[in-house]
């Protein structure tokens, strides 16, 4: 009888029920409540299509983030006139869902598609663009009062595509509309000279710097000459910054003196050195406070399973402005050398150690043979070898471009080119954005955001020994514990 009663279903077990179900939307509702106020105080978009559709690069997340003026877009989404082009209208589509994440990021950019005379701000596209040609961007930028700038965009350079199936192979469209923003915006290009015919590595050589030049053509405006020391007493006055990466063969005493006044006007320099070969520059350097070694740093700790030479940073100096944010991160360097600063009593002088080595590490002089690891010998340090370094010197010339000089010394030139950049999709990485940022901070250019990676466990750091003592308790000590114990249940299940 009371397991009848139970079942029954009564006026208060009703009410109870309601009640109960009152309750349950109360906190659901209260719960989605909570969750919309937080989305909008701190919004968040994760993008995990596999074209990659919704998301932006950090580059143009920087540029967007610092637009100071504003920017229309209209879109004419006709395509009548190139309709054999199976994959034009995926273009648009593509090119359309990038404008609309511009807008999500800055209310400096408004997007509006063509239709008629009741298109937003339609008088104002009228008075400034007269015809209307089909599948075409046309962007305005207004600058101040009397100040405007416009410029057309065929969507059809923002694409490759199969015609006939319609299939988009590569978008190019993003990194296309940023530099035209830029642009619109009256960005300054920026000259950057390299120096030539001491068979350095040079942007020109695709299959070595294709990556890093056609991304600071674009993304930054830099435009790359090649400057032949030898034929000049001045370096050119328009130019920005001189790189010199990894110089094989000697500069010539009156080069030296050119790059020496070069300095003493405020100029720019990136120098990133081949290990153990000199050219005679490591004195200029030198005399500005930065020591280069004639070795190369091993390190059996902090480096890649395939060399103790390619080495993986994760030591950067908080101090200086360019490692903002290079916290917790791998930075891929191989084949180095020591980047050493000197103490210098010239208080016009700020020399900055940027990057080092792991603790382990030493500076090996000597030739390293496949077969036979190299061990650190008496004559060669041991320690935190530092392989990137930062020198400031305030200048008093009058014919100074700067008032200060700046000088930026890697001792390996591969961060810069293919074998280590790799792709196009890398510079969205820290490994590529720590790169660039070298280039802005020479530069005087704000730097990119680099988000500090926090990590609540310490990572386990083992020796070399440690490491062999692991592998024999693993591959033998594991299976013989094993072995063991289940030669023991056997026993005592006989029993």
């Amino acid at each position: 009888m009371t397991a009848d009663r139970d079942l029954q279903w009564g006026r208060r077990k009703r009410t109870l029920a309601w009640v109960h179900l009152a309750l349950q939307l109360a906190v659901l509702a209260a719960t989605l409540f909570m969750a919309n106020l937080l989305a909008r105080k701190f919004p968040a978009r994760i993008d995990l299509t596999s074209s990659r559709t919704f998301a932006i690069s950090s580059m143009a997340e920087d540029m967007l983030k610092n637009l100071k003026y504003d920017v229309t877009v209209w879109v004419n989404t006709e395509n009548y006139a190139t309709s054999g082009d199976k994959a034009l209208p995926s273009a648009v589509q593509r090119t359309l869902l990038l404008l609309e994440e511009f807008k999500r990021r800055t209310d400096h950019v408004k997007v509006y598609i063509l239709r008629d005379q009741s298109t937003p701000a339609y008088d104002v596209f009228r008075k400034h663009f007269s015809a209307m040609p089909p599948a075409t961007l046309f962007m305005l930028a207004t600058l101040g009062p009397g100040r405007e700038n416009q410029r057309e965009v065929d969507i059809t350079e923002l694409y490759e595509g199969n015609a006939m199936t319609g299939e988009l192979s590569t978008y190019k469209g993003e990194p296309i509309v940023v530099h035209v923003i830029q642009e619109l915006g009256g960005a300054a290009k920026r000259i950057v000279y390299e120096s030539d015919s001491h068979r350095e590595t040079l942007t020109a050589d695709v299959r070595q710097m294709s990556l890093l030049a056609n991304f600071l053509k674009i993304n930054e405006g830099i435009e790359f000459r090649r400057l032949p020391l030898s034929d000049y007493k001045v370096i050119p006055i328009d130019c920005d910054l001189l790189m010199i990466l990894a110089p094989e063969q000697p500069f010539l005493e009156h080069e030296i003196d050119t790059l020496r006044d070069y300095l003493e006007r405020g100029g720019n320099l990136l120098v990133a050195m081949r290990p153990k070969v000199r050219s005679g520059i490591e004195g200029l350097l030198e005399e500005y406070g930065v020591l280069v070694g004639s070795n190369i740093v091993c390190d059996p700790q902090q480096s890649s399973q395939l060399s103790i030479t390619s080495l993986r940073l994760v030591d950067f100096n908080g101090a200086h402005v360019v490692n903002r944010g290079m916290s917790n991160v791998f930075f891929e360097m191989p084949q180095t050398c020591t980047v050493d600063p000197i103490v210098k009593k010239d208080n016009n002088f700020t020399i900055t150690p940027l990057a080092m080595a792991g603790p382990g590490s030493w500076e090996e002089k000597g030739e390293i043979t496949p077969g036979s690891p190299p061990k650190p010998d008496a004559d060669e340090r041991v320690g935190n070898m530092k392989v990137i370094c930062a020198v400031e010197k305030t200048v008093s010339r009058k014919d100074a471009k700067n008032k200060t000089a700046k000088i930026d010394v890697w001792g390996s030139a591969l961060p810069f080119t293919n074998a280590v950049l790799k792709s196009p999709a890398y510079f969205q990485t820290i490994q590529n954005q720590y790169v660039v940022n070298h280039f802005r901070w020479l530069m005087e250019r704000p730097l990119m955001d680099i988000d500090v990676k926090k990590v609540t466990v310490k990572p386990l750091e083992m020796s070399g020994e440690a490491l062999d003592k692991l592998f024999y308790v693993v591959v033998l000590g594991f299976p013989a514990f094993g072995i063991s114990l289940g030669v023991i249940a056997w026993f005592l299940r006989r029993k």
